[in-house]
């Protein structure tokens, strides 16, 4: 049996100085090994920075489809921002908007395109593309990224996310609006991934640590008993954000107790890099 390979991403790299901070401590302490960059946030270029001086940690794309802010002005994709270039807040709202064809969709290829070439203009390498609120695999976002593709070096990307889903379900709103949202939006999560096979991705995607409050034991208990196969854990370490557990996570990708559990696992860590590298 092949030995367990593990990813360990930190995710909204850019957004605030605070994360940054937390992953690249995450990195240097050889926990974190991939981080997707939010390319349009207040902390992008500084983020950027940080990366290309450590050309071990493996950046991907966050897309940002929902919100956030474009990185395009208004004046060129007007239906899908408002006045301030903001789109829509609710995952499920702008999973409904992107369904329509047409000039929406055209609007859409040039966001996400502008996307991608502000990240290749960091001079980092893509290694893999995610989305935030995992839209990346709405079905007209997928089919838009597979064209662009032709174009652009995008080889891997994160799929499945159901996992992702279900830890939103029970760590968000409970109210009845919210549950029925999530079911919705985790329906369209589990077809895009299905059709996402094309991409290179790792065969399972989970949160770093499904308990609240994160604790370093947990994780490194879950560390020991990884399947085989390449699994992706995603992290938040240094979000603000009421959802995530971002001080904790901050805190365990920095652990001694972790970093020994993954020296004395039977677990190879590599990164969103690795994968496409071997084909």
């Amino acid at each position: 049996m092949k030995k367990p390979r593990l990813i360990i991403t930190a995710d909204d790299f850019g957004l605030w100085p605070e994360i940054n901070d937390a992953v690249v401590a995450g990195y240097e302490s050889g926990v974190v090994t991939s981080a997707s960059l939010r390319v349009s946030a207040t902390g992008s270029h500084s983020a950027a920075v940080a990366a290309r001086i450590r050309p071990g940690l493996s950046v991907g794309l966050q897309l940002v489809l929902c919100d956030g802010h474009s990185t395009l002005p208004r004046r060129h994709i007007r239906d899908l921002v408002d006045s301030t270039g903001r789109f829509v807040d609710r995952p499920l709202e702008a999973a409904w908007h992107y369904r329509r064809s047409g000039g929406l969709r055209d609007q859409l290829k040039a966001e996400i395109r502008a996307q991608v070439e502000k990240f290749l203009s960091t001079s980092l390498y893509l290694s893999f593309v995610t989305g935030h609120h995992n839209l990346h695999l709405h079905p007209t976002v997928l089919s838009l990224l597979k064209e662009l593709a032709e174009d652009y070096p995008i080889h891997a990307l994160r799929r499945p996310c159901t996992h992702l889903v279900d830890y939103e379900k029970r760590s968000g709103p409970q109210s009845f609006e919210a549950r029925v949202e999530r079911d919705l939006i985790g329906t369209m999560i589990r077809y895009g991934g299905f059709r996402a096979r094309s991409f290179v991705g790792p065969d399972r995607v989970d949160v770093l640590s499904p308990i609240r409050p994160a604790t370093e034991g947990d994780v490194a208990k879950r560390l020991s008993s990884l399947p085989s196969g390449v699994t992706e854990l995603v992290a938040r370490p240094g979000s603000l954000l009421p959802q995530f557990d971002g001080v904790a996570e901050a805190a365990i990708v920095t652990s001694r107790r972790v970093r020994d559990a993954l020296a004395t696992s039977n677990v190879e860590l590599i990164s969103y890099r690795t994968l496409f590298e071997e084909i």
